[in-house]
């Protein structure tokens, strides 16, 4: 059984909140994540919340970054999650310029973009450039919020 822990309400309808149905549904679609993953919203990393987090069995970390606008702000949220986490994601409300794209990539940053509930992946995360450490803090903390709702 798939853990999808909400430390909020149902799916909030309002602003980027919209985005998230989709992009769940999406995930578990592509098999991303999978009956065995942990899937979060709101999840503290650094100091901030990441609008979600997944884990997979095998410890892969993502985290998403949703934003229906604000290019920078979601680069600047992505960035810092990059540093504890395997791959980190911008998701978008629309498709960003070829330029905005590629500031990401040289951040190492992947960007999902959602158009009318059709999800493009434009880029995907480069390597990892986590901290170890906090990386395994963020596993622990996951895989104990995951083993309590089971």
């Amino acid at each position: 059984m798939m853990r999808f822990i909400e430390h909020d309400k149902a799916f909030d309808t309002r602003g980027e909140s919209r985005m998230m149905p989709d992009l769940v549904n999406w995930l578990k679609r592509s098999r991303w994540v999978r009956e065995d993953s942990i899937i979060v919203r709101e999840f503290p990393i650094n100091g901030r919340r990441a609008d979600l987090v997944t884990m997979t069995r095998s410890g892969i970390i993502s985290t998403f970054e949703l934003k229906l606008g604000g290019f920078g702000r979601a680069l600047e949220q992505a960035a810092y999650n990059r540093l504890s986490v395997d791959r980190s994601w911008m998701v978008l409300g629309s498709r960003p310029r070829a330029s905005s794209v590629a500031e990401a990539e040289k951040f190492g940053i992947g960007i999902i973009a959602i158009d009318g509930g059709q999800l493009m992946v434009l880029c995907r995360p480069g390597s990892p450039g986590f901290d170890p450490e906090s990386k395994r803090r963020v596993g622990a903390r996951l895989s104990e919020i995951g083993v309590a709702c089971v």
